[in-house]
């Protein structure tokens, strides 16, 4: 089994978020099952960070809106 944890990080290396730590089930290792896990695993997560990614961009478009409104 191997454990996957992603981290979103801004353009300074600096935190944003990290997301909750999934564990890939492996099976016995062959080519087909990690293939099948890691298929697994994008259809999973990508929701999760496409979401979050998002929300960030939706955050500083905000905060840039209101600092050249006042």
């Amino acid at each position: 089994m191997a454990k996957i944890e992603i981290i979103i990080t801004d353009s300074r290396g600096e935190e944003l978020t990290r997301l909750q730590s999934i564990d890939l089930e492996l099976g016995s290792q062959s080519l087909d099952e990690i293939e099948a896990a890691v298929e697994k695993l994008k259809k999973k997560i990508l929701p999760e960070i496409s979401s979050e990614l998002l929300s960030q961009a939706q955050r500083e478009f905000t905060e840039d809106k209101k600092k050249t409104q006042t």
